[in-house]
């Protein structure tokens, strides 16, 4: 059996979605830190404005002809909005995730999505066959609240009518320096979700490049905006899916030992 690493870890997905990948993790390593730097807030159908408005778009997404759901989080609220409203799923209708642990969610509701082969993001959704001619097509984007606009942009160019159903927001966590100072003890690995993730870390820690040994990022564009950022090890997993992170924490600890 190979020795545990003495590298502390760090993982900073939200809590409840952390829990598998925590556990795993700590079969590589001695000491693995749960650190959220995001909480996930999906909106209840409470007649709130963000809530009537995330309703009117699923009451008449069958007036779509594709939807699309950028993240598992998206997939997750965006279900069950639909199993809300619509207990048989409307037809005639292409469903897309951006990559495996959205398509996951999507599969286990029920849904049979299309997803990119390699690229799991917005640039890659978009080189999908089935997004190419959609001159008039009307397509509704599954998200939470802000967010990256290129999907909805480069779908307009091609002539497409865009509409978003923002089903949840992303609030920051702040962390006090006590906190951070005994997150980052040991020179950890940091295991982060987006670009997002980053930007919080860095507001609250100025010196992080100078604090950890390495990132670990779910794909490249998150990876190139780290690089960016001034970050020299940074690690790239296929996708965000705990197999793909486990895969290269695994071969980045051997190649560190």
């Amino acid at each position: 059996m190979t020795a545990k690493s003495e590298r502390p870890i760090i993982v900073t997905r939200p809590s409840g979605q952390a829990d598998e990948l925590l556990a795993q993790a700590s079969e590589l390593s001695n000491e693995v830190r749960h650190h959220p730097l995001i909480d996930i807030h999906s909106f209840d159908d409470d007649g709130s404005i963000a809530a009537n408005a995330a309703r009117r778009k699923i009451l008449d997404i069958d007036r779509y002809d594709a939807v699309i759901a950028i993240s598992r989080n998206a997939a997750e609220c965006g279900l069950t909005w639909l199993d809300d409203y619509w207990p048989q799923y409307p037809v005639g209708i292409r469903w897309y995730g951006v990559g495996p642990t959205t398509v996951e969610v999507m599969r286990a509701g029920g849904l049979e999505p299309e997803m990119p082969e390699s690229r799991f993001d917005s640039e890659g959704v978009l080189e999908l066959p089935s997004l190419q001619n959609i001159e008039q097509e009307k397509i509704l984007i599954w998200r939470g609240v802000g967010g990256r606009e290129t999907l909805a942009s480069v779908l307009r160019q091609r002539d497409a009518h865009v509409d978003y159903a923002e089903l949840y927001e992303r609030r920051q966590i702040d962390w006090s320096q006590t906190d951070w100072d005994s997150t980052l003890t040991g020179s950890p690995l940091l295991i982060l979700s987006s670009g997002q993730a980053l930007d919080i870390a860095e507001q609250q820690v100025s010196n992080l490049k100078d604090r950890i040994t390495a990132l670990l990022v779910p794909s490249e564009r998150v990876a190139t905006y780290a690089r960016e950022q001034g970050y020299r090890d940074v690690i790239v997993a296929a996708s965000a899916r705990n197999e793909d992170t486990l895969h290269s924490l695994r071969a980045w600890l051997a190649a560190a030992r």
